[in-house]
């Protein structure tokens, strides 16, 4: 999502950055790692499945940042390793099996006091519009391109992964999916291929009638963003709990 990048900023500007922090970003977002590479003096990693997204990465990114091939769930670095990791929706293209152990390492590889901040889609459209983005994602949860994991569960998650401070912030904003855009999720689409392996993916009859839907609803309504919640965690020694900001 190339549009949405001042969101990408102010994400991490709501983390708070300083510019001596070891920081890693987890999927393969470059922008988000572009981004953040301009606030901070050191290399920032990058946490990638495999090599065709870390290739990407590289013709795309500025020498300070740094992609990584690994499973998400073996981080290959030592514990208290970095003050910040980022994770800009990449969370929603993890399965729910393996997000559990994503948050362990996580918690391993932060420094005490280090923060884990992530973005997941909320699943309440407040218009029309973002009801179209709420139907394109029900589409690729169907393909098994991406999980609209609920807050109730990440929240759980990431106290089983032993984070002791929690907080959820709803995240409105008003962002429009541009036309070609639009054309570009249709054509995913009516594809059925995965842009993230490029392996082919079985439509089904009521895959097929979620999609006219769709075209319908987004030519009438148009498409937005539908707002994010974050969840910021802290590895620190306070006391566990969860704050609904």
């Amino acid at each position: 999502m190339p549009y949405a990048v001042y969101d990408r900023d102010a994400f991490v500007t709501r983390t708070g950055l300083g510019p001596d922090m070891q920081v890693l970003n987890i999927g393969p977002d470059y922008i988000t790692a572009s981004q953040v590479a301009k606030s901070v003096e050191t290399a920032v990693a990058v946490a990638v499945p495999d090599t065709g997204q870390a290739q990407g990465i590289r013709s795309t990114s500025t020498n300070n940042v740094a992609p990584v091939v690994t499973k998400y769930s073996h981080q290959p670095f030592k514990g208290n390793s970095f003050d910040i990791i980022f994770s800009y929706h990449a969370v929603n293209y993890i399965h729910p099996g393996e997000v559990p152990g994503l948050l362990r390492e996580v918690n391993r590889i932060l420094k005490e006091n280090g923060r884990f901040a992530s973005m997941i889609w909320s699943q309440k459209p407040t218009n029309k519009a973002q009801s179209s983005h709420l139907m394109l994602l029900g589409i690729l949860e169907k393909l098994g391109m991406l999980y609209l994991h609920k807050f109730d569960e990440i929240s759980r998650w990431l106290e089983g992964a032993g984070f002791e401070e929690i907080t959820m912030e709803l995240v409105s904003r008003n962002i429009t999916v541009p036309d070609n855009w639009v054309r570009t999720h249709l054509k995913w689409l009516e594809c059925g291929t995965d842009k993230y392996s490029g392996k082919k993916v079985t439509i089904s009859p009521d895959i097929i009638k979620a999609v006219e839907d769709y075209k319908i609803h987004v030519k009438e309504h148009g498409e937005e963003l539908l707002p994010s919640i974050q969840f910021t965690a802290r590895r620190s020694t306070v006391l566990s709990g969860i704050d609904i900001l």
